[in-house]
């Protein structure tokens, strides 16, 4: 019981790291995203949509607003979707539609959940095998629903109580046919597929009794569709037919379209649509109306349809493939307000510059159409090109009112009101993969570059100059003394005269967040309110106009700042200015992998790369997309910035051969004089050989080596330099490498080396600037024996990486035979790590949970040893004399991401920031996670030192919840950036949503409280120094006095 209360004591002691209620939304922000689209409808007032994030979400269509989301996990895939009752909607989910959720549209409030399969025993193939609709209005009761899940199982379940009234299960359980579409009548409920084949895929049609389920009929229906692109649309006949016919099951075969009008019984002729060659066929949302898009192989494109009774064409698009005056027209279909069907096609003019939207309002009555249309301002070199169109049809009864829903090829999602852009959704900020802080500088910076340059000038000008920026400072710091800073609702603490341009403030809490995302989108975000400065997209080179591709960001550098040339007042001075560089790899379409650099000013985000012969600065675009430079004709192995202080980048290529970026001759010496310092550690797999100990020489296996690479330049091997292996080590068979993790901070920068003990005595920290993290998988092999032998394990080890040595190793469990859930960390001599215990492993006490273990490295075997870690060569021996303490705790979350707090000079205790499973980011104070906490009673030099007993649980105290009542969801990264006050760290937290904070682990020590009488201390100081001034006269006068007397 006392440790527990020690324990508690002590969190509550660090409470005040967390904010007050006040602070929340000024000193922090939170940015919620659902992801990038993959499917978006209009429903009313809100827009739904399934996300590549797995998030089912309603936005609301007024401001783009989040209404509400669903957030799966990984393992609980989004499937398929349909609204039902006009106010509820059916969500299928999991591995084949294991899942069936319902959801009231409005507030998002789970209604009902019902597991229909068990995910372990699902099905997979490679087509769309799960679908969900509604049944017919005739049937009785509340309204059903039905399931097709894994391919070959269709069931019926009541939408209130959740109970299945019947299920059907195909007799050959998906091994020849996989059902992929259902739909319902009066009569029967239809599924269609395919059948497997090795040349094609043929049709197949099943229909059953809507009241039991029992089969009707099962055809196979011959057709021949490519099995690159198998396809068919299932059309519901319209419901101004006089009578209630089957659905039309429409195929594109060769270049023919096919259609077949389905009954109870399957009893009828295929229909052949000849004279017209067409390439494919799309359902634009209007199945349920009868009508869908068939695009001819002239260019055009013609609206199919059901009329009850055949197929028919009712109008033409012209011109909807890409050429050089338009790109490819996409289309779109909903129903007006009456019910009548509308069809929008939407494309990009390169004539007028803008987007061109076309609006298709048939009129069946009379046996015409009208196509209505108008251009708006869309900014494709902002949001890349146009890749979805929703269409609400409610709007379009006028062009004022029309509204349309945009997704790009950046993830970005519009909502369009005729030409005035409604509002706008940076979704592509789901998909960070790498970003860095960038120091702003201060308003004080830009303004003594306007106070005149010294370049040229006198003694005396630079003299009086000087003396200007000097005595400008003073005045701004003594006001700011006086009256402190003044803080703003965005949280930041400009002056009122600081520029308008990007700046830091006082406290260095504002700066830019650079970062870079899938969806080929490079930001710029405000790191004191999260808004985003500015955006550029990454151009393909030549493959944009070529065959097309995408580039993925891979590793990010922010570069040490340059001298440049600024004017001012008709001179120039030098100035200094960081800059990002962006290493990334271009996948074309056509399978060709190049690695890529873009350099960027991280203030503007203009190309700031080095000009090359025959380019001129004006000749970039500060609006396109960015131009990078071609560095590797092929995929990158490695990348590393050369320690020249120059902002080298090296790359190495699929040959070890080391790419410089920028590669001139100066940089190139530079890496001559740095190539002995410079160790690379790189996963390498052996060749494939015999596995003898299984006996059989038709039985091959690979394995794994870590292999370190020092850089070397031979004019017999190479015109640049190569890196060349040191040495290696082979993991286990089946062994993978997973993860490769650095030391999140340049070693050797902080102020403390050591760690004083009660009793005075020193631990001296291991300080390796050369340590590795590396995370394993291995796959069991089923030769050993044990526990270990069936299973996965996953390994964590701890290398020297200049000559190889383990310095630490463990083995964790892998539950459920992967080692996602393994996370590590390690800063200076601190080592975290995380995983989860199943409560089977070998060495394991039997308890099941979520546990972090914490691994301090000292030098020496006891306190007061030293071997100057630090200073010591690699290759002494010494370099393996060191003491770990490590202790496990259990934690009652799951963790996502582990990182830790950072400050300058490293004056400041690190805390260990967690992004849990709960989808909230906590703040776990060192001393908790302190290995040598004693596990007794502790001794009067450890209670000096402020150890409390151990305790095998950490308090989950929700006053150290950074994210408060906030949902940042499925954080995969954790940043730390330090401030320019000593006792505070930025934490960023990157995942589906963005959510950045303060934290001060050891308290605002270096910032004085609120309540701090300031104008008090000024009068106090300016009386004693009046004081001063009244009394040295008299005091002068009695020395002078004394010693007239002495002499």
């Amino acid at each position: 019981m006392l440790p527990s209360l020690l324990v508690a004591s002590l969190s509550l002691a660090t409470a005040g790291w967390a904010l007050h209620e006040s602070d929340v939304g000024v000193v922090d922000w939170h940015t919620r995203l659902v992801g990038v689209p993959l499917q978006t409808t209009f429903h009313g007032d809100l827009i739904l949509t399934t996300t590549a994030s797995n998030v089912f979400a309603a936005l609301n269509a007024t401001d783009g607003s989040i209404a509400w989301r669903s957030i799966h996990d990984d393992d609980d895939p989004v499937a398929a979707f349909d609204v039902y009752d006009h106010s509820n909607v059916a969500l299928l989910s999991g591995a084949g539609g294991s899942t069936l959720r319902t959801y009231d549209t409005s507030t998002g409030h789970l209604l009902l959940e019902r597991r229909l399969h068990n995910p372990a025993h699902a099905r997979r193939h490679e087509m769309q095998h799960v679908a969900i609709t509604t049944g017919w209005g005739s049937v009785e009761g509340s309204t059903t629903l039905f399931a097709l899940t894994n391919g070959d199982t269709v069931s019926r379940i009541d939408s209130r109580s959740g109970e299945v009234v019947w299920t059907w299960s195909s007799p050959d359980e998906g091994s020849l046919v996989v059902y992929s579409h259902i739909r319902t009548t009066p009569d029967a409920v239809y599924a269609v597929g395919f059948t497997k084949s090795k040349a094609a895929y043929t049709l197949h049609v099943t229909t059953l009794s809507i009241a039991n389920g029992s089969t009707i009929a099962s055809v196979a229906i011959p057709a021949n569709l490519a099995k690159d692109k198998p396809g068919f649309v299932l059309l519901e006949a319209p419901t101004s037919s006089l009578t209630a016919p089957g659905p039309c099951l429409t195929w594109l075969e060769s270049t023919t379209i096919r259609a077949a009008v389905l009954t109870p019984g399957l009893k009828g002729q295929v229909q052949i649509l000849p004279g017209v060659n067409y390439t494919r066929i799309q359902d634009i949302g209007l199945a349920g109306a009868g009508q869908l898009i068939a695009f001819t192989q002239d260019g055009s494109a013609h609206v199919m349809r059901y009329d009850g009774e055949s197929l028919r064409q009712m109008w033409e698009f012209t011109d909807v493939v890409p050429s050089q005056t338009h790109t490819e027209s996409y289309f779109a279909g909903s129903l007006s307000e009456d019910g009548e069907p509308r069809i929008a096609s939407v494309y990009w003019s390169h004539g007028s510059r803008k987007a061109i939207h076309q609006t298709f309002t048939p009129r069946l009555t009379e046996g015409k159409g009208q196509v209505t249309g108008y251009a708006f301002p869309f900014r494709t070199h902002e949001h890349g090109v146009i890749r979805h169109v929703t269409f609400d049809g409610r709007s379009s009864h006028t062009h004022e009112t029309t509204r349309l829903l945009l997704t790009t090829s950046t993830g970005t999602l519009q909502l369009w009101k005729h030409d005035t852009p409604q509002w706008s959704r940076e979704e592509a900020l789901s998909t960070i993969r790498v970003a860095a802080f960038v120091p702003l500088p201060p308003p004080s910076a830009s303004s003594s570059l306007s106070a005149g340059s010294t370049v040229g000038k006198g003694i005396s000008s630079t003299v009086l100059t000087c003396v200007r920026r000097f005595s400008k400072s003073i005045l701004q710091h003594l006001r700011t003394y006086a009256v402190g800073p003044i803080i703003h609702e965005d949280g930041s603490t400009r002056s009122s005269d600081a520029p308008s341009g990007l700046y830091s403030d006082q406290f260095g809490f504002r700066q830019v967040i650079v970062a870079a995302t899938t969806e080929g989108v490079l930001y710029g975000l405000d790191s004191s309110d999260g808004r985003v400065i500015w955006r550029r997209l990454f151009g393909l080179g030549w493959a944009s106009d070529r065959v097309g591709g995408r580039v993925l960001p891979v590793k990010m550098y922010v570069l040490p700042a340059k001298v440049g040339r600024v004017p001012s007042d008709g001179s120039e001075e030098e100035t200094m200015k960081q800059t990002v560089v962006v290493v990334t790899q271009r996948r074309a379409h056509n399978s060709l992998v190049d690695t890529v650099v873009f350099e960027v000013d991280p203030l503007t985000g203009n190309d700031v790369r080095p000009l090359e012969d025959g380019e001129s600065d004006t000749s970039r675009s500060r609006y396109g997309p960015l131009e990078g430079k071609d560095v590797i004709q092929g995929p990158m192995i490695e990348s590393f910035v050369l320690p020249d202080g120059q902002g080298t980048v090296g790359m190495l290529d699929e040959f070890l051969q080391v790419q410089l970026y920028p590669d001139t001759p100066v940089t190139r010496a530079s890496l001559e004089n740095l190539a002995p310092s410079l160790h690379l550690v790189l996963p390498t797999r052996t060749s494939s050989t015999p596995s003898p100990e299984r006996g059989n020489d038709n039985d091959f296996s690979t394995r794994t080596q870590l292999v370190g690479h020092r850089i070397t330049f031979n004019d017999n091997v190479s015109i640049v330099h190569v890196a060349y292996p040191t040495w290696r080590i082979m993991l286990g068979p089946g062994e993978t490498i997973r993860e490769t993790i650095r030391s999140g901070k340049d070693v050797g920068q902080e102020l403390s080396v050591g760690k004083v003990l009660g009793d005075r005595r020193t631990l001296y920290k291991y300080l390796n600037k050369h340590l590795r993290v590396v995370l394993t998988e291995a796959k069991g092999t089923g030769t050993q024996t044990g526990p270990e032998s069936s299973g996965t394990m996953c390994g964590l080890y701890v290398l020297d990486s200049v000559k190889g040595t383990v310095l630490y190793r463990v083995r964790l469990p892998a539950p459920e035979g992967r080692c996602d859930d393994v996370r590590a960390a390690l800063v200076d001599h601190w080592l975290v790590y995380s995983y989860f215990e199943d409560g089977t492993s070998a060495g394991g006490d039997g308890t099941k949970g979520w546990r972090i273990v914490s691994v301090e490295m000292y030098e020496g075997k006891k306190p007061d040893d030293v071997t100057r870690s630090l200073e010591l060569s690699s290759y002494s021996n010494a370099t393996t004399d060191f003491t770990t303490y490590e202790q496990a705790y259990l934690i009652p979350y799951g963790v996502t991401a582990l990182s830790t707090t950072s400050t300058r000079l490293g004056v400041t205790l690190k805390n260990l920031i967690v992004a849990s499973r709960r989808h909230a980011v906590h703040s776990v104070p060192r001393r908790l996670l302190d290995p040598r906490r004693p596990l007794g009673k502790p001794s009067p030099s450890e209670v000096e030192e402020g150890l409390v007993t151990y305790d095998a649980v950490l308090p989950d105290d929700a006053r150290l919840t950074l994210s408060h009542n906030y949902e940042v969801a499925n954080v995969r990264q954790i940043m730390s950036a330090p401030s320019r006050l000593e006792s505070t760290s930025l934490v960023l937290a990157i995942g589906l949503d963005l959510f950045l904070t303060r934290v001060s682990p050891s308290g605002t020590f270096d910032v004085l409280s609120e309540n701090f009488n300031k104008a008090q201390l000024v009068l106090t100081i300016g009386g004693l120094a009046l004081a001063i001034g009244l009394v040295r006269p008299v005091v002068r006068r009695r020395k002078l006095r004394g010693r007239w007397y002495s002499a």
